[in-house]
C-alpha cells in the first residue's frame, strides 16, 4: 500500500486516530495516577488514625502487668485484615509485641502492581502512662484491598475510555467522510480526463479548499473541451474544405489522387493488386441543359447515393467524386471480390436505367488494375478510353482488367495455400499446453515470416517497433493483402489471425524490454471468441513477452465503436497500449477520439504524401494540437524522403517512421544461428538498415 501511495482520507483519518489514541491514552494513565495519590494518602490517613485510637485505647494498660491485655486489644484490631503491620516499642526502643503479615497473593497483574504502586507509609503514635511516656506505636494500612480498588477503578476507566474513543473515531470517520466526499468525485474527474474523458464535477464542496479545487477542475476541464471542440471543428472543417466534395460529402478528386500515392508508395514491395473504377453520369449535361442546374445536381446526389450504397454492402470501398459527372473507387481487392463488384454494380446500374429514364442512360462504369509505379493521370486516361471504347453498362457486359496480374493463384489452390496455414494451428496449437507453446510453434517458421521497423522520436530513440507479418509458401512470398482476402472470403480468416499471433507470440519471446506493436484486424476486433482467445493467451504468455501495442484501424473504430472501446479496456487493463492507424482517414469527425482510451495516433498515409502542401500540413498541425490537447502522441508513418521527415519533425509528431528512417528488417538477421531458448536481446536502432543502405520502399 506504501508503493501504491495512501489516500488524504486514510491520512488524515490515521492522524486523528494517532492523536485521539494518544490523548484518551493519556487521560487514562492520569486518571489511574490521580486514584493511585489518592488511595496512598487514604492508607496514610488510615494508619493515623488507628495509630492514635489504638495508642490511646492500650495507654492505661501500660504497666507491665497489663501489658498483655493491650497486646490482645492490639490483635483484635490486627486480626480486621485493615492493617499489614501494627507494633509497640517502648521507651527503651525495645519491641513489646509485634503484628505483620505476608504480602497476600492478589487478583491484580503483577505488571499492574509494578507500573502504579502503592506505598503506605508506617505512622507512628506515642503512647503515655499517665505522665510518663510509654512509647510508641506503629501502624501500616494494609495495601491489598486499596490494589484491588485501584485495578477495578482502572478497568472500569479504560472500558469507559475505550467506548468513547470508538465513538469518537467513528463520530470523526462520518465527519471526515463527509467532508471529504467531494474529493472521491474530484479522483474520479482526474482519472476520466486522463483517459480521455472530461467531465464537470456536479457536486460544489461546503469546504472552501476544496470548493476552490472543484471549481478550478471544473473550468480546466471546460477550457479543454472548449479547445478541443474549436479545434476539432477547424479540423473538421479544413479536411471538408480540402477533401470533401460540398454537393455529395463524398471524398473529392484531391482526397484520391493522396490515396493512390499512399498506395502506389507501398504497392510494389507488398505485390498487392489495387483496383481504380471509373463510374460516369452520362446524362448530366443533357439534363443541366433541359431541366435546370437544381435538377443536375438531384441527378448527381442520386448516383452517388445509389452507388455508394451499393458499394457499401459489398465491401469496404470508398467512392470518390472526381469530377462533375465522374465518380471513382479505389480499393485492393482481389480478382474474385472485382468480379463481385462488377457483377452488383452491374445489376444496380441495369436496374436504375429502366427505373430512371434519362436520355444518355443513367450511369456507366469500368474498372481497371493498377500497374506498378503508374501514374494517376495516366491510369485516369486508361479509365477514360475503357469507359468509352467498352462501357460496362450492359447485363451481359464481360468484365476486362486490363494490367491484371496473370500469376494469381486459383480459389482452389488459396484454398490449399490457407488449409496449410491454418491447419497446423487447429490440430496442433489451439489446445496446446502452455508449457511446450514455444517447442509446439517452431514449425510456424516455414509458413511466416516476422517484420520489424521503427518508431522513433525527435531524439532518434525507440518509442516502439511494429512488427509485420510475411506469408510464404513453396518458396513463394504471397501477397499479404491478397492472402487475408481471400482468408476472408473462404471463412478462415480468424484461424489464419490466431496461427499469426501465435507464431508472433513465439517470436517476441526473444524480444526483451522493447515495446513491440501488434496489429489486429477489423474483422478479429469484432469477434468476442477472437477477442476472448487472444486476452487468455497474452495472460499465459505475458511474462515471457516484452511490453505490447496493438494497432486498429480508425475503420474499425468508427464500424463498432462498442465493441472497439469494450477491446480497448480491456488491453489497458492488462497494460496494453493502443495505436490508432490510418487517423484522419474517416475526414468527417474527430470527436470520437476523446472517449477512447488509446496512447498513439497515426496518421493516415495520405497527409503523409501531401505534407509539401502548406493546407495539408497546416491540417496536420492542427490534428496533432487536437491530440497533444487530450494526451495523444501522434506518429507518422511511411516517411520516405528526407523533406517529409525535416517537415513533420518542424511540426512536433511525436513519432517518425518510414524507409527513409529505418527499414523493415526481418527477425531472422537479428537472431543468432546457433540459436537456444534462452537467447534474447532489447532491439536497438543499429539494428535496422539506414536508408543509405538500402533503397527506400
Amino acid at each position: 500500500m506504501v508503493n501504491k501511495g495512501m489516500s488524504l482520507k486514510l491520512q488524515v483519518f490515521l492522524l486523528i486516530s494517532c492523536l485521539t489514541v494518544f490523548s484518551f491514552s493519556f487521560g487514562l494513565y492520569n486518571n489511574i495516577s490521580t486514584m493511585k495519590d489518592y488511595l496512598n494518602e487514604q492508607l496514610a490517613s488510615h494508619a493515623q488514625g488507628a495509630a492514635h485510637s489504638l495508642g490511646l485505647s492500650i495507654s492505661p494498660y501500660m504497666n507491665e502487668q497489663n501489658l498483655v491485655v493491650a497486646e490482645t486489644m492490639t490483635n483484635v484490631i490486627f486480626d480486621s485484615g485493615y492493617y499489614q503491620l501494627i507494633q509497640f516499642t517502648d521507651i527503651d526502643e525495645v519491641v513489646q509485641f509485634k503484628r505483620t503479615i505476608d504480602f497476600p497473593t492478589l487478583s491484580v497483574p503483577n505488571w499492574f502492581m509494578a507500573s502504579f504502586p502503592l506505598q503506605p507509609p508506617i505512622m507512628t503514635s506515642e503512647v503515655s502512662d499517665g505522665w510518663r511516656l510509654a512509647g510508641q506505636l506503629s501502624v501500616q494500612s494494609h495495601v491489598g484491598i486499596s490494589y484491588n480498588n485501584l485495578w477495578h477503578h482502572a478497568v472500569t476507566s479504560l472500558t469507559t475510555t475505550f467506548i468513547l474513543l470508538i465513538i469518537t473515531l467513528l463520530i470523526a470517520y462520518f465527519i471526515l467522510k463527509a467532508v471529504l466526499r467531494p474529493l472521491k468525485t474530484i479522483e474520479q474527474q482526474a482519472n476520466s480526463a486522463s483517459k480521455k474523458r472530461f467531465i464537470t464535477n456536479p457536486i460544489i464542496p461546503f469546504t472552501t479548499e476544496l470548493k476552490a479545487v472543484v471549481d478550478a477542475m471544473n473550468q480546466m476541464i471546460a477550457n479543454i473541451q472548449r479547445a478541443f471542440k474549436e479545434q476539432t471543428q477547424l479540423a473538421e472543417n479544413l479536411a471538408k474544405h480540402a477533401y470533401i466534395d460540398s454537393l455529395t460529402e463524398l471524398p473529392n478528386r484531391r482526397a484520391l489522387l493522396k490515396n493512390f500515392e499512399s498506395i502506389q508508395s507501398t504497392n510494389t514491395p507488398q505485390k498487392n493488386q489495387f483496383y481504380l473504377g471509373l463510374i460516369a453520369l452520362p446524362s448530366l449535361k443533357s439534363i443541366n441543359d433541359k431541366q435546370g442546374y437544381a435538377a443536375g445536381d438531384a441527378y448527381i446526389k442520386l448516383g452517388a447515393n445509389i452507388i455508394s450504397k451499393q458499394l457499401n454492402q459489398i465491401t469496404e470501398i470508398q467512392l470518390y467524386r472526381v469530377s462533375g459527372s465522374e465518380f471513382a473507387f479505389l480499393s485492393p481487392l482481389t480478382e474474385d471480390a472485382v468480379k463481385l463488384v462488377h457483377k452488383q454494380l452491374i445489376d444496380i446500374l441495369v436496374a436504375n436505367k429502366t427505373e430512371h429514364d434519362v436520355e444518355d442512360g443513367f450511369a456507366k462504369y469500368t474498372v481497371t488494375c493498377i500497374g506498378a509505379n503508374e501514374s494517376f493521370s495516366d491510369t485516369l486516361k486508361r479509365l477514360d478510353s475503357q469507359l468509352t471504347t467498352n462501357p460496362y453498362c450492359d447485363k451481359h457486359a464481360e468484365l476486362i482488367l486490363s494490367q491484371a496480374d496473370n500469376s494469381h493463384h486459383t480459389r482452389e489452390e488459396w484454398a490449399h495455400i490457407l488449409t496449410h496455414f491454418t491447419e497446423y494451428f487447429i490440430n496442433e496449437l489451439k489446445h496446446c499446453n502452455q508449457d511446450n507453446f514455444e517447442l509446439k510453434c517452431i514449425p510456424l517458421d516455414d509458413f511466416f515470416d516476422l517484420l520489424l521497423q521503427p518508431v522513433v522520436d525527435n531524439q532518434q530513440s525507440i518509442m516502439y517497433v511494429e512488427s509485420f507479418v510475411g506469408f510464404k509458401f513453396n518458396g513463394e512470398s504471397l501477397p499479404t493483402l491478397d492472402v487475408f482476402s481471400m482468408a476472408d472470403k473462404l471463412g478462415v480468416l480468424l484461424e489464419l489471425e490466431q496461427a499469426i499471433t501465435c507464431f508472433i507470440f513465439y517470436k517476441l519471446t526473444h524480444i526483451k524490454k522493447t515495446p513491440i506493436a501488434i496489429n489486429i484486424s477489423n474483422q478479429a476486433i469484432q469477434s468476442s471468441a477472437f477477442t476472448h482467445w487472444l486476452f487468455n493467451l497474452y495472460q499465459l504468455q505475458q511474462k515471457k513477452l516484452p511490453p505490447l501495442l496493438y494497432e486498429i484501424k480508425e475503420s474499425g473504430v468508427i464500424l463498432s465503436s462498442a465493441v472497439t472501446t469494450s477491446f480497448i479496456n480491456k488491453a489497458k487493463e492488462l497494460k496494453i497500449d493502443i495505436v490508432i492507424e490510418n487517423f484522419g482517414s474517416n475526414l468527417n469527425s474527430f470527436h470520437y477520439i476523446r472517449n477512447l482510451n488509446v496512447d498513439f495516433t497515426k496518421l493516415d498515409p495520405c497527409f503523409v504524401h501531401d505534407i509539401d502542401q502548406a493546407d495539408t500540413r497546416f491540417f496536420v498541425q492542427t490534428v496533432t494540437q487536437i491530440c497533444h490537447g487530450i494526451g495523444l502522441k501522434v506518429i507518422a508513418a511511411q516517411l520516405e524522403t528526407p523533406a517529409m521527415i525535416g517537415i513533420f519533425s518542424n511540426i512536433h509528431v511525436d513519432g517518425l517512421q518510414g524507409n527513409g528512417l529505418y527499414a523493415v528488417q526481418n527477425l531472422t538477421t537479428l537472431i543468432p544461428v546457433t540459436l537456444d531458448s534462452s537467447w534474447s536481446c532489447t532491439l536497438q536502432l543499429s539494428d535496422f538498415c539506414p536508408p543509405s543502405n538500402h533503397e527506400a520502399e
